[in-house]
C-alpha cells in the first residue's frame, strides 16, 4: 500500500523550496483551479486548534470570525501586478520580486494582538505587542494557534505536490505594501505563503532549501524524558 496520503510521510517530506524566478511566469493552473486550491489550504488552516477567540475589535462586515487569524490570498494574475508595483516603491521589493513571478498563489497570514505595548507616534510597520511588561498568555496562544493553521498549509500543499515556503514577508511587512494590499497594520504579519507551481523543479531556476532542514533532528537532542 502507498504511503502517500499518510501523514507521517507528508510531514517528513515537506521541505522548505524558495523558487526564485528571474522573469514572470505563466500560470500552470487555470484562475478556477487557483482558486480551489487556496480554498482547500485555507480550510485546512481552520481546522487549527486555538485557546481564546480574537477580540471584537477585528471582527468587521467582512472578516468575523473569532479565529486569531486573517488570511490575504492572491492568485498569479495579483502576484504579478503586485511585483509590477513593488518594482516601483521603497523599499526594494528584493527575492520576493522573484518570488511574485514564480507564484502560483500566496496566502499572507496575519495574527490578531489582543493587546499592545506603548508605540512610537510614527510607524511603518506592525504595532509592537511584546514590548517589555506586555506579554501576555492570550497572545501567546494567538500566535500558537496562527502557526499551526499555517503548518497545517504548507502540509496540504505539500501533499498535493506544491513545492512552498514560509517567508516572513519582507517588504510586504511594510507601511506602503500593506495599504496597497488592504492588509490592516494592527494585524502582525505572521508569514507570507509562497505556493509555486509543481513543475518548479523542472524549471531549471534557482531554489533554495531551508537553511536548517537537517539541522537539530536527533530527537534526545531537543527532548528529554521526566521521571518522578
Amino acid at each position: 500500500m502507498s504511503n502517500e496520503g499518510n501523514t507521517e510521510h507528508i510531514i517528513k517530506q515537506r521541505k522548505t523550496a524558495k523558487v526564485l524566478a528571474d522573469a514572470p511566469w505563466e500560470a500552470s493552473l487555470t484562475p478556477i483551479e487557483q482558486e480551489e486550491l487556496i480554498k482547500d489550504l485555507l480550510e485546512l488552516a481552520a481546522c487549527a486548534p486555538y485557546h481564546y477567540k480574537s477580540a471584537s475589535k477585528y471582527h468587521t462586515a467582512g472578516l468575523d470570525s473569532p479565529l486569531p487569524f486573517r488570511a490575504y490570498t492572491m492568485n498569479s494574475d495579483v502576484c504579478r501586478i503586485l511585483a509590477g508595483k513593488l518594482q516601483h516603491m521603497e523599499p526594494a521589493p528584493g527575492k520576493i520580486l522573484n518570488m511574485l513571478w514564480a507564484a502560483e498563489a500566496v496566502i499572507m497570514m496575519t495574527w490578531l494582538p489582543d493587546v499592545f505595548g506603548a508605540q512610537p507616534v510614527e510607524r511603518e510597520m506592525e504595532p509592537l505587542p511584546f514590548t517589555p511588561f506586555t506579554g501576555n498568555l492570550r497572545n501567546m496562544e494567538h500566535i500558537a494557534a496562527s502557526s499551526a493553521g499555517i503548518q497545517n498549509i504548507l502540509l496540504g500543499a505539500t501533499q498535493k505536490g506544491f513545492p512552498n515556503y514560509w517567508s516572513s514577508g519582507g517588504v510586504l511587512r511594510q507601511k506602503a505594501a500593506r495599504q496597497l494590499l488592504g492588509v490592516p497594520l494592527e494585524e502582525m504579519l505572521l508569514g507570507c505563503l509562497f505556493i509555486f507551481p509543481k513543475d518548479a523543479y523542472e524549471k531549471g531556476v534557482d531554489i533554495k532549501p531551508g537553511k536548517f532542514h537537517n539541522d537539530g533532528k536527533k530527537v534526545l537532542t531537543w527532548s528529554k524524558s521526566i521521571t518522578l
